[in-house]
């Protein structure tokens, strides 16, 4: 037997396959066990080992958390980002992104999500069991007034509008129509997200706020990728977490959009007689990476990063620190 000592867990994959979940990932000694539970900070016990090197198969629940023990390293919990709802779009969990310095946010803790008007009975007990407390919704007093969140009774729905003329698609679409933009570029959405960071510090400050209290939240805006990308951005870097894991969890929204919908812009260009060429439809409608990418450099160019933000938004050391604690994961 080698004395080396094994690379901790990591790069941890979840395929829904039916009724089961397959869990793969790197590193780990040979005496890992496997936990299943439906609470993602309690490994409960039901445990068993991998089915094979680095990968174990298990029922798939309402909700499934995997916990991976091993005796070198501790627990690496993982579960399905994308929960799956019948009248949410793009409802996910913020857990199990690692950190710089090797730890991981905590799931069940943040979830973020597209509007909540279609919510059914089946979505509400859901949102009960997940045990959330509070519900900011990002969209205007317009959207709200013509679709109104459906919340549990236990839930407490907080407004908090982060208008901005990039978030806001019928805006940025009225005025191609009436000629007023000319051109649209994925610079031109990141300046949009960076004025957002500026004009509404008070509101992202409540929530990182409420994050600190300890409270289980979500937050959501319309489609669940701007207003709520820009939220999400800043909780997973007072976390801690790197770039390429943010970008990686702005960019997974362009996968849960309405499908055709960048097809169905351009014929109504086409049909007004406007070239969609100039227009980056991508930026507009989808999440490219390279617009989140854009936004993490101005807020270090603007602010010096994440805590220099964090200082702007009125969070000071104590603050940063219980909202940084309840994001992550402690090993119990």
């Amino acid at each position: 037997m080698s004395d080396t000592p094994s690379a901790p867990i990591s790069h941890l994959n979840v395929w829904p396959v039916g009724d089961e979940l397959v869990v793969t990932w790197r590193g780990g000694g040979p005496a890992i066990n496997v936990f299943v539970s439906d609470d993602p900070i309690d490994a409960g016990t039901d445990v068993r080992a991998p089915d094979g090197p680095n990968q174990v198969t298990v029922p798939r629940r309402e909700q499934t958390y995997v916990h991976l023990f091993d005796p070198e390293h501790g627990f690496t919990v993982v579960g399905e980002r994308l929960l799956a709802m019948d009248g949410v779009m793009n409802f996910r969990d913020l857990g199990g992104y690692p950190t710089v310095d090797g730890g991981a946010t905590r799931w069940g803790q943040v979830f973020r999500s597209a509007r909540l008007n279609e919510t059914s009975d089946a979505d509400l007990d859901r949102i009960e069991r997940l045990g959330i407390t509070k519900v900011f919704d990002l969209r205007t007093q317009a959207e709200v007034d013509n679709e109104p969140d459906r919340l549990p009774d236990s839930v407490e729905h907080v407004h908090l509008p982060m208008s901005s003329s990039v978030a806001l698609q019928k805006g940025l679409f009225e005025r191609i129509l009436d000629r007023d933009m000319t051109s649209f570029t994925k610079a031109d959405m990141a300046e949009g997200y960076v004025r957002m960071l500026e004009s509404f510090p008070e509101h992202l400050g409540q929530m990182a706020h409420a994050v600190a209290d300890g409270e289980k939240i979500l937050f959501h805006c319309t489609a669940g990728k701007d207003r709520t990308g820009i939220t999400a951005m800043l909780l997973l870097g007072l976390a801690e977490v790197g770039d390429g894991h943010v970008l990686d969890d702005y960019e997974i929204s362009a996968r849960h959009q309405p499908e055709g919908r960048i097809d169905a812009f351009t014929k109504m260009l086409t049909d007004e007689g406007i070239d969609p060429d100039p227009f980056d439809l991508d930026a507009m409608l989808g999440s490219p990476r390279p617009v989140m990418r854009m936004t993490i450099d101005s807020l270090r160019d603007r602010w010096g990063g994440v805590e220099g933000y964090a200082d702007f938004l009125g969070l000071d050391a104590g603050r940063r620190a219980a909202a940084r604690a309840n994001l992550r994961f402690a090993q119990p």
